[in-house]
């Protein structure tokens, strides 16, 4: 694995496929960002419009959104056709990163990669990012904010602590990028929440903390739930592992 402004991704075999991927572009007053196209793919040479050879370690899979070499490398029980993408210019993902406004910037001091704006010197789009907090639209094949709908059950301090506390979760969804397409409060609209989620309005489920949830053995049954649901749960300084167990949660607010 090779470590670039653009992202953990796997080593590419060619340094000019590398630097192409890790390169931050120029900007200048007179030409925008979006107009400085390459005419030919750095891997295989495919000009713009041009299908990718089958071994560039540039193209990307039609499905997945990831590049077609991650697909070759991870073992798909159900296999899947990645399609024939083609070159368009633009090193696939980086369009929609600047779109966001999802860059990083080489920390010195801390020695490591740092977010930052798109406007840094230097810097270049955050593919990390996209990946984790984007969603691949196969129809439109581009990426795509991931949509999230914001729930806060009942707190200490009756509904408007708990509208207080839904919009410390609509700040975290701005920071991440999230679109918040729905905000539903009190424990009655856990339905609410869960359909919004089976009929595909929204990928994730943002809560303020665990406590929002509700308690014990509740949090683990709407945990299941959404994930029944094809979705997730996260939210300010909270993660929950594959298992369903919470590695962290944040303490940070009073309920």
């Amino acid at each position: 694995m090779s470590l670039t402004p653009t992202g953990r991704q796997p080593a590419a075999r060619t340094p000019s496929v590398r630097a192409a991927g890790a390169t931050a572009r120029p900007t200048s007053t007179e030409e925008p960002v979006d107009d400085l196209l390459r005419g030919t793919c750095p891997a295989c040479s495919a000009t713009i419009g041009e299908t990718h050879a089958d071994d560039c370690d540039v193209a990307e899979c039609l499905v997945r959104g990831l590049k077609r070499m991650y697909c070759q490398a991870l073992v798909d029980p159900e296999g899947h056709d990645c399609g024939a993408s083609t070159w368009t210019g633009d090193w696939p993902g980086h369009r929609e990163a600047r779109e966001f406004g999802w860059h990083v910037r080489w920390d010195v001091e801390a020695q490591t990669w740092a977010r930052c704006d798109p406007d840094v010197p230097g810097s270049g789009p955050d593919l990390n990012r996209l990946y984790q907090h984007a969603r691949w639209d196969p129809s439109a094949r581009r990426w795509l904010r991931r949509r999230a709908v914001v729930f806060t059950g009942t707190v200490r301090g009756g509904r408007a602590a708990a509208e207080e506390l839904a919009k410390v979760a609509q700040r975290w969804c701005a920071q991440e990028g999230l679109d918040v397409v729905c905000q539903h409060v009190g424990s009655r609209s856990w339905r609410c929440v869960v359909a919004d989620v089976a009929a595909c309005r929204a990928e994730l489920v943002v809560v303020p903390s665990v406590a929002a949830l509700g308690n014990g053995r509740q949090v683990f049954e709407r945990l299941g739930a959404v994930r029944g649901a094809g979705g997730d749960i996260a939210g300010p300084g909270l993660r929950i592992d594959a298992d369903g167990a919470i590695v962290a949660a944040s303490a940070g607010v009073d309920q």
